[in-house]
């Protein structure tokens, strides 16, 4: 006889998978068949959530119902063709709490059902009562597993290829870049798309020597679309990105660089992104916050506080600018606004002294 899971929908699915996928490897390293069955509302089919966590989880045999959210007599009404199984593995931590109710009801008169609940990562088993107890999940979610829980697709992008032992002796060079050499950098920022010939930015050449820059054209005579992008903003997200590598707080394969999520035809571009301890980080990376249009940091704060409600309540985003609080560049009602937003907020005080960007970033 086979298992069957059973799934409440709602708008934060990582409860779910981290079940479903735990279930399923318990069922799967038993030799044991097993079904999955989704209470959904017409809420949860309209955004695709059901879809989502079917991808992620790879569930081939499913069968959804889709229940009035605030009605126990159609949700218990509507479980009754629930068919026989050997066990019932019903999570009830999703839906809303009229579902959960009547749901835990239901199987609560199956003598072969089992309750659970998740907080964070930890499981509670509610029922059958006399086995009550509650054990850590298996941290068994990988960052593109978790985007994709929540409708996005991943698009990584592509590292410059430039050592980062030169990136980090590029650091303190750029820090004392003038005023001179800023127009230098604005101008390049305007041949992002497709590179440009040396010749054509005056001064780009001298400060190509003077930051002893490793241009791939041996002729010395371009520098190509990546190098362009390196100069004048990459080279910062790269440093951050292969700080935390080095610091190895986080796993392999959870931890990456100018990637695009897209859902809905909407393409958010994030520079650093990571997944610890099934948590979503994202860290925007701004050499300035100042730009030709002004400060940028509210733009930033509103791209970040926008995409927190689409990638669950435990997301976090983080601001690092190079800009200065001495300076008087980062005030303090930009670090204020951050924090009242949940956003973390570095400047480049933080960044020089730092020894750990992980425990900068609360991660050990």
């Amino acid at each position: 006889m086979k298992n069957l899971l059973v799934t409440l929908l709602s708008d934060q699915t990582i409860p779910n998978v981290h079940f479903i996928k735990y279930i399923q490897g318990i069922l799967k390293t038993e030799g044991k068949e097993f079904e999955h069955l989704f209470i959904s509302t017409e809420g949860m089919e309209r955004k695709g959530v059901g879809q989502w966590i079917r991808k992620v989880c790879a569930i081939a045999d499913l069968q959804t119902i889709v229940v009035e959210h605030n009605s126990l007599s159609d949700i218990q009404e509507k479980l009754q063709n629930t068919g026989d199984y050997e066990t019932y593995f019903v999570n009830v931590t999703g839906g809303t709490k009229i579902m959960s109710i009547g749901v835990s009801s239901f199987f609560k008169e199956k003598a072969n059902a089992r309750i659970y609940y998740i907080d964070g990562n930890k499981c509670w088993l509610n029922f059958p009562e006399s086995e009550r107890h509650s054990g850590n999940l298996v941290d068994n979610i990988n960052l593109t597993e978790y985007v994709g829980s929540y409708g996005f697709e991943m698009r990584e992008g592509s590292l410059s290829g430039i050592d980062f032992e030169y990136t980090k002796r590029f650091l303190p060079e750029f820090l004392k870049l003038g005023d001179a050499e800023w127009r230098i950098i604005n101008q390049l920022r305007e041949k992002r798309r497709k590179g440009t010939a040396v010749r054509e930015i005056n001064g780009l050449q001298d400060l190509l020597c003077k930051i002893g820059f490793p241009v791939s054209d041996e002729k010395f005579l371009t520098v190509n679309k990546d190098e362009v992008k390196y100069l004048t903003g990459d080279w910062f997200e790269e440093y951050i990105y292969f700080r935390l590598k080095e610091e190895k707080a986080i796993s392999d394969g959870n931890l990456k660089t100018g990637v695009h999520l897209v859902k809905n035809n909407i393409d958010n571009e994030f520079d650093v992104v990571f997944l610890h301890n099934t948590k979503f980080y994202a860290v925007e990376c701004k050499t300035s916050i100042l730009s030709d249009k002004g400060n940028i940091i509210n733009e930033t704060i509103y791209k970040s506080t926008a995409l927190q409600k689409n990638l669950g309540l435990f997301s976090n985003f983080s601001i690092f600018t190079l800009s200065s609080k001495d300076g008087n560049e980062v005030k303090q009602t930009h670090i204020n606004r951050a924090k009242d937003l949940n956003i973390k907020f570095f400047c480049r005080e933080d960044i020089v002294n730092c020894t750990n960007i992980s425990k900068l970033l609360g991660l050990c």
